[in-house]
């Protein structure tokens, strides 16, 4: 097919296109290919801006087959740091959403890759997923630290403040109140949007 030619082209144009169709459509059967055009991309660090679209597009379209090659890339040093927030949303969307889990986002919660967990917590946000109250509390209490330049950057606590419109208020309500005290004032909108169980008009995933 032309979608799979296109992956395979070593063309990074061609790869664009391809990975924008599959993403758009959220087309599968392409993971193979997929990680065959990654692979090729890693070794151009110019495009990177195409390697993030398809790391994403393995974690919307793949599998959980896909999970290992993504954690070993996580161990890379990326100049374009923006493709660690991409690994986290792809893998915690294969490995934990995929498995009804947060075990991924949970064991980032320490982490000194603050883009790798946020990305994992955007995919908790894009997938629309409600952990158990356990996990819930687990994460709350992990992400409400994580402010440093808020409004610059999206943080972990702003894509699960806007996650947790959906989420139990008798376990978010304390940690939506903290957010609202956030100096940026997108995240106080989300905070109270989310306090009123609505989803935020803020486009974050």
């Amino acid at each position: 097919m032309k979608i799979e030619q296109d992956l395979q082209s070593k063309s990074v144009p061609q790869i664009k296109r391809a990975v924008s169709k599959i993403t758009k459509e959220r087309l599968e059967s392409y993971e193979e290919a997929l990680l065959s055009a990654l692979e090729f991309l890693i070794s151009k660090p110019k495009s990177w801006r195409v390697l993030s679209l398809v790391i994403r597009a393995i974690g919307i379209t793949g599998t959980t087959s896909s999970v290992p090659y993504l954690k070993e890339l996580v161990k890379q040093d990326f100049e374009a740091t923006v493709l660690y927030r991409d690994l986290g949303f792809s893998i915690c969307l294969l490995a934990d959403v995929a498995n009804n889990r947060v075990n991924f986002l949970i064991s980032l919660l320490d982490s000194s890759n603050e883009l790798l967990l946020s990305g994992a917590c955007s995919a908790i946000l894009y997938s629309g997923f409600i952990p158990c109250e356990q996990d819930i509390k687990m994460v709350l209490d992990g992400v409400v630290k994580y402010d440093q330049c808020e409004g610059q950057v999206i943080t972990s606590r702003c894509y699960i403040a806007a996650a947790c419109y959906s989420w139990p208020q008798l376990h978010t309500k304390e940690f939506l109140k903290s957010c609202t005290k956030s100096s940026w004032a997108g995240l106080v909108d989300i905070a109270n949007d989310s306090l009123s169980g609505k989803k935020t008009k803020y486009v974050l995933v």
